[in-house]
């Protein structure tokens, strides 16, 4: 969808619609700063890529489909 085709869409959403469209536009312009538990579980997560096995996707769907035949 392009830009002029949104703008054409915006005077028929709802007033709570427009403020919500608008309130998610103002978010993408706000930096984000992780707080100290997003950033444990990042440091978990990295490091149990270099500990734990990893799986193709082709595994992980065998995996599971193994999983739910059970």
């Amino acid at each position: 969808m392009s830009v002029q085709e949104i703008l054409e869409q915006i005077p028929a959403l709802s007033d709570q619609e427009r403020q919500l469209v608008l309130s998610k536009l103002v978010a993408f312009g706000e930096e984000f700063e992780p707080t100290p538990a997003m950033k444990k579980a990042i440091r978990e997560g990295l490091l149990s890529l270099s500990e734990a096995p990893t799986y193709s996707a082709a595994e992980l769907r065998s995996r599971i489909a193994a999983w739910t035949a059970r």
